[in-house]
């Protein structure tokens, strides 16, 4: 009898033994798992935000996808986050007062006149009570000094007020950003008035 109890102890140990390890060897399977899983699903959010990247750039050169009627956008959670708007929602402006600087006329004129609106969907940022409104005057002298330094002969030619419009929008965003605002949700700059005289 004493040779049977020495038997079945390293049987039964063995067992137990066999067991914690298929309990341990499942459990590492399933963290591996959930790992690739993780690692996976940042790499297809990476592959959103570079496709995001790709609409914002067509935005800039005013395309518009057909099937895409929202116009919200996903970025980074280090800037201020805000609820997207509704799918097929017209834009909001935010208008300027109007800009009257002397720049370097070359001769030809002395002032500079423009007039703009600001575009997004997000009624956030360019709404009455939005972002662009408290950035109003930190906006206003940025874009003052920016037409001061406009010279005539450059604003003289067929696409001269549209590089201006490119160099306001820039300026823009450039502020938003630096206020922790994501920029691209601000569309694009109009000018409803360009006078040089």
């Amino acid at each position: 009898m004493s040779e049977e109890v020495a038997e079945e102890k390293p049987k039964s140990g063995g067992k137990g033994l066999i067991i914690i390890l298929l309990v341990i060897l499942i459990l590492m399977m399933v963290g591996i798992g959930v790992l690739v899983y993780l690692l996976m699903g940042a790499d297809k959010g990476k592959d959103a935000s570079a496709d995001e990247t790709e609409v914002h750039g067509s935005a800039e050169h005013g395309e518009e996808h057909a099937e895409d009627d929202s116009h919200a956008q996903e970025y980074s959670p280090k800037f201020k986050q805000f609820e997207a708007p509704a799918p097929g929602s017209p834009p909001t402006y935010f208008t300027m007062e109007k800009f009257v600087v002397n720049f370097n006329g070359d001769g030809q004129a002395k002032f500079l006149a423009v007039d703009l609106k600001f575009m997004a969907y997000y009624p956030q940022i360019v709404g009455d009570a939005g972002e662009m409104e408290h950035l109003r005057p930190i906006l206003k002298n940025d874009i003052q000094r920016l037409l001061r330094n406009q010279h005539f002969n450059d604003l003289n030619t067929p696409d001269g007020p549209d590089k201006l419009r490119e160099e306001i929008l820039k300026t823009a965003r450039s502020i938003l950003e630096k206020h922790n605002i994501y920029p691209d949700l601000l569309e694009d700059v109009y000018m409803t008035r360009f006078v040089m005289q």
